[in-house]
């Protein structure tokens, strides 16, 4: 049986890759749609980039929702052009596609297709959480039909947008605060661990010989603008398909009232109610693994 899933991201260098690794493994999942967040750029861009990767991995038969156009309570910042280019994906351009995003709401499709999918539906959450808990809050019933959230976010040590909080989790951490609330069950794949994943050039050429030479050259583009950094969505999705993370259980909570600690995910790991899977250990060779699986799908 298939994994039913669904992207919600905000495309994004490392989201590239997170949606190239959903459409290449048919084999392991039903990607039954891709829902979009602002983030790394606004709603409108990250939705047009959405479409795009589909296209360039030859999976356009997979509906794009466009998401929220502000957080639960804020305004998206300012494009984090350092991180992802002016255009979001590094300033690397892919063919655009004519096709168009569909026009029920991201958190509406969520439900949608959670109701079809009888109780398996995951979601993989590599963006700022607002379509999920906007779902969470539209549809209370939805957390019943949720098998599990595999995120990228958060982290049981340090952050990257604060000293205490990850992007993703930071953005919207209200947001985020329902997800972790909800009693869906979650893995947490955080900074501790994606930092950890790094993917050198000179690894991505030797596992990328023989792989199409356009995609192949797009993807050495933006390991290049990211300088060989880690590609943390990629480490996620990855997860459910090669056993390279650790895992230990705990009961995480969000940091609402903390000031400079806002967005922190607070790990307790010797809770007797855990309500999370936290991700601690990454072994690489079973991630560069499932990078090189990805690559030979695109020949």
């Amino acid at each position: 049986m298939r994994y039913p899933i669904i992207i919600d991201t905000d495309p994004g260098v490392d989201d590239f890759f997170c949606i190239a690794i959903g459409a290449a493994y048919s084999d392991i999942f039903d990607l039954k749609a891709v829902t979009t967040i602002g983030g790394n750029n606004a709603t409108e861009v990250t939705t047009r980039n959405a479409l795009d990767i589909l296209h360039l991995c030859k999976r356009d038969d997979v509906p794009v929702a466009a998401g929220e156009t502000s957080y639960l309570e804020e305004e998206f910042g300012e494009p984090g052009v350092a991180f992802h280019g002016l255009n979001g994906l590094g300033n690397v351009e892919i063919p655009h596609t004519d096709k168009k995003a569909i026009d029920l709401k991201a958190c509406d499709k969520i439900y949608e297709v959670a109701k079809e999918c009888n109780g398996e539906l995951i979601l993989v959450t590599v963006g700022p959480t607002t379509n999920v808990a906007k779902a969470i809050l539209k549809y209370p019933d939805i957390t019943k039909m949720i098998k599990k959230i595999v995120m990228m976010g958060g982290s049981t040590d340090k952050g990257n947008i604060t000293p205490y909080a990850e992007a993703n989790i930071y953005h919207d951490y209200k947001a985020a605060n329902i997800l972790f609330k909800s009693g869906i069950p979650i893995d947490m794949i955080g900074l501790n661990v994606t930092l950890k994943s790094v993917m050198p050039r000179e690894v991505f050429d030797v596992i990328s010989e023989g792989s199409n030479p356009y995609i192949r050259e797009v993807m050495q583009k933006l390991i290049d603008f990211r300088n060989g950094e880690a590609m943390h969505d990629a480490v996620a999705i990855g997860s459910m398909i090669e056993d390279y993370l650790t895992f230990e259980d705990a009961f995480v909570y969000i940091e609402l009232n903390g000031e400079e600690r806002n967005g922190q995910t607070v790990c307790d790991f010797n809770s007797k109610t855990p309500n999370t899977r936290v991700a601690t250990a990454v072994n690489l060779d079973g991630y560069y693994k499932m990078m090189k699986g990805m690559l030979e799908v695109y020949r």
